[in-house]
């Protein structure tokens, strides 16, 4: 993981000179030395998804759709795995949880670390990328998919005030159930019901209970009597915070959601009633319908 404190990965030398007084106006006076990486980030993940429409049908004959809505889920859903996990959530969020900057151990508020930057960068730009498609393709892909990728935008983005930037590859975590979601035609099979115990495992460890976990940790150091802070460095934050729990509380809620949907598809496989519905894959999608994966009769 050292590559990402590697000079390679530093900004033009023209780049950040022109950026410095336009993101100081901004008040993301962190984001120019690590801009670039939010803008590769953001076009490779645009390039993954074309080179999905032009080599899947290629390479995964037997899997990639024919409808042209499924096409389009099937090649979003490889840029998700392809760029939370070959490039962030492993090993990257992980090595920087468990080897932080120590920098963000002095001054958990306002603490300038150069690979946190960097790794929140690259956030950004993916989930530019993910808010931009996910609005295109709001109607079959639902608004629960456009929240999510434009409030994550939000919250990467303003970590490069810089805030709170240990946030960064804590929450990130969150996407590692991200890649065990079925696009492969499983239905019925006994991988299909491994597949979905690891889904439901992940889910449960890194959204619910790790984040809870920092939501609890976010909460406490911003808002309570028993924080580390003081009352003075805690309101001297200003609207920010309140954006932070905002956003926080609203992607939380989505976990949830998407956690109850999940539940009831397993409540169908192991309750009396059509063969078919009990060999439904558990799916997640950004459609917020609260009857949504429930039963007739319930």
């Amino acid at each position: 993981m050292s590559w990402l404190s590697s000079p390679a990965l530093e900004s033009p030398p023209w780049l950040q000179p022109t950026l410095d007084p336009i993101c100081a106006q901004l008040g993301l006076p962190a984001l120019a030395p690590v801009a670039h990486l939010a803008v590769y980030s953001c076009l490779a993940a645009f390039a993954l998804q074309k080179l999905s429409a032009q080599l899947s049908p290629l390479l995964a004959k037997g899997y990639y759709p024919t409808l042209k809505h499924k096409r389009d889920d099937w090649d979003l859903h490889i840029v998700s795995v392809g760029w939370a996990f070959s490039l962030v959530a492993t090993p990257l969020a992980f090595h920087l949880i468990r080897h932080p900057s120590p920098e963000l151990a002095q001054d958990p508020l306002y603490g300038s670390a150069l690979r946190e930057e960097r790794l929140s960068a690259i956030a950004v730009g993916y989930f530019i990328w993910d808010a931009i498609v996910s609005f295109r393709h709001i109607r079959t892909q639902g608004l629960g998919f456009f929240l999510h990728g434009f409030g994550c935008c939000l919250a990467f983005l303003f970590t490069l005030r810089p805030f709170l930037l240990w946030c960064g590859p804590n929450f990130l975590i969150w996407e590692l159930s991200t890649m065990f979601c079925d696009k492969f035609k499983m239905t019925g099979s006994k991988a299909q019901m491994i597949n979905g115990a690891f889904l439901v495992s992940a889910y449960i460890g890194a959204r619910l209970c790790y984040g809870s976990y920092n939501s609890f940790k976010l909460f406490r150091m911003l808002f309570s009597s028993s924080s580390d802070l003081s009352k003075s460095q805690q309101e001297a934050t200003g609207w920010v915070r309140y954006l932070f729990v905002c956003l926080n509380l609203t992607m939380n809620a989505l976990n949830l959601f998407w956690f109850r949907a999940m539940v009831l598809a397993l409540k169908k496989r192991f309750s009396p009633g059509p063969k078919s519905a009990q060999h439904e894959a558990i799916q997640i999608d950004g459609k917020l319908n609260w009857n949504k994966g429930a039963r007739k009769d319930e």
